[in-house]
């Protein structure tokens, strides 16, 4: 049903702090690695945080959402935070990435799918290191599965190889808030359940649409839904 909201019917959830918070600190990263090696210190972090901030408007961004978590300061304050906390995960003068921000296209069996890959690294055997930054919290192992937590990445790596025949050693998530990173090795078997996967949503998609049938799944996280006040489980 959420899908179908804001897929098919198009309706747009405003933004959140949360997404706000993490698409500030990617477009802080993107430029910073940009940078010399000998120029990435959190001196340069800092000043490109207020460059990104005036020349993206942030404040205005910041300023128009409908549920803010705290003011300007607090914002600036959780965002600068999560950037100095990169040196507590890796050293940036020592780390040269390959590929930020990479727009990738495959079919897998048939779906085409498309997706952003933050930041990649080819390791010193030729294979993908694919990294995501984080910025809210580590998901609880008691409701996310290490299966669900990297399935995104998982799905990339799959792209990857499918479209461009490169193969993927294993994917990170950098949760910056925390300072600490996870990652899981890329195996033959992760990649057939992130496929099988895919096939079987959008097998669920186009019998969805055919039926016109969309199901709703009932979760304290309708709570944090935008949907809730027209999903017929809440009516």
């Amino acid at each position: 049903m959420k899908f179908k909201f804001s897929r098919i019917d198009r309706l747009e959830e405003p933004p959140s702090w949360a997404i706000h918070v993490g698409s500030f600190v990617h477009e802080v990263l993107e430029y910073f690695y940009q940078l010399d090696a000998s120029e990435r210190t959190t001196e340069a972090v800092r000043t490109l945080a207020g460059e990104r901030w005036r020349e993206s408007d942030w404040e205005a961004k910041v300023t128009q959402l409908e549920k803010p978590a705290g003011s300007i300061r607090d914002f600036k304050a959780q965002s600068l935070d999560c950037l100095v906390n990169l040196w507590k995960v890796e050293d940036p003068q020592a780390t040269e990435l390959d590929g930020m921000e990479h727009e990738v296209r495959a079919a897998i069996d048939g779906v085409q799918m498309k997706g952003f890959i933050d930041r990649f690294i080819f390791d010193d055997d030729g294979r993908l290191i694919i990294g995501d930054y984080k910025t809210g919290k580590i998901p609880n192992p008691k409701f996310t599965s290490e299966d669900d937590k990297f399935f995104q990445l998982l799905v990339y790596a799959l792209m990857l190889q499918e479209a461009d025949q490169e193969e993927t050693a294993k994917v990170q998530l950098l949760y910056l808030q925390h300072a600490t990173v996870h990652e899981v090795a890329v195996t033959p078997v992760k990649l057939s359940t992130a496929r099988d996967v895919i096939v079987r949503t959008k097998a669920g998609v186009d019998t969805a649409c055919e039926t016109e049938t969309f199901d709703c799944t009932v979760t304290r996280l309708c709570d944090w839904c935008h949907f809730q006040p027209i999903c017929p489980a809440h009516q």
